[in-house]
């Protein structure tokens, strides 16, 4: 019982804490920058906005005096929307603009990456190198398509949580080399959903950009499931994490009970690539 808590005190808060120990031989930066705290007031709600037919919301605190310079990061929302729904619950530590992209193809990532690059010019703060991507069954499928017609148009995500999904298991080397990717899965899921995500880890394995990665694993129980985790760590950086869930079904409510999920995510920046 004791190691099982000390293991899972260890997963929380070594991917907190991981950047803040980077030596700075590595030549990389302390992120916790990226993520000043700060105070709101009510007239600092998150106000929505439309861009070429397309509702997004803007981040708490988006018009104060003080943040008319400020760059903020972009929440994409896949299929079902449940990034957005669970994000909600630490919008005010991690202000971002967030839309809800319900597309899964290839062209669809383009269309978006034209979308992003036309909201920036078009005058909305938003931190390039700071898009993420959520997406779950359908969404976690889609995914891999629409980091792919990102990169087609020029643009990464820096991060991707990946809950489940039917198909794709290759992101491909050159988008792992930018994107770190944290994919959960359930065990108790179809067979094939188990096998992609495995394929997936393999990939990953494999992948040139991880020939020099360092791979440790850890087992926890704070998503109310017992989890197993694997970690490949490229130049003191958490690129990609594989998290198995014994006993949890096709479901993504249980990965975003994890307060490392949503940390990880805000701490990920292209520029640090």
């Amino acid at each position: 019982m004791k190691m099982q808590i000390f293991l899972s005190f260890i997963i929380i808060f070594s991917l907190l804490f991981l950047f803040s120990s980077c030596s700075k031989d590595s030549g990389n930066e302390d992120f916790f920058g990226l993520n000043p705290e700060e105070t709101f007031e009510d007239s600092d709600v998150p106000v929505d906005y439309t861009y070429d037919s397309l509702i997004f919301t803007g981040p708490w605190g988006y018009d104060k005096p003080e943040n008319t310079s400020r760059q903020y990061p972009l929440l994409v929302s896949g299929a079902w929307n449940e990034g957005a729904g669970q994000y909600s619950s630490v919008n005010q530590r991690y202000p971002a603009f967030v839309v809800t992209y319900q597309k899964n193809t290839e062209s669809d990532g383009r269309i978006l990456g034209q979308w992003i690059k036309g909201v920036i010019d078009a005058g909305y703060r938003i931190d390039v190198n700071r898009i993420y991507l959520t997406g779950f069954s359908m969404g976690g499928s889609g995914s891999f398509p629409l980091a792919k017609g990102m990169h087609a148009e020029g643009l990464y995500f820096a991060a991707i949580i990946r809950v489940a999904g039917q198909s794709q298991s290759d992101l491909t080397n050159e988008i792992a080399g930018k994107t770190a990717l944290w994919y959960h899965i359930g065990l108790s899921d179809n067979t094939t959903r188990v096998e992609v995500a495995r394929k997936t880890l393999e990939n990953f394995r494999e992948y040139t950009c991880n020939s020099g990665a360092v791979e440790s694993a850890a087992s926890d129980s704070v998503t109310g499931y017992d989890r197993t985790t694997v970690l490949l760590q490229r130049s003191g950086y958490p690129m990609f994490l594989y998290s198995e869930y014994t006993g949890m079904g096709h479901t993504s409510s249980p990965c975003y009970k994890d307060e490392a999920l949503f940390p990880w995510m805000f701490n990920h920046s292209l520029k640090y690539r």
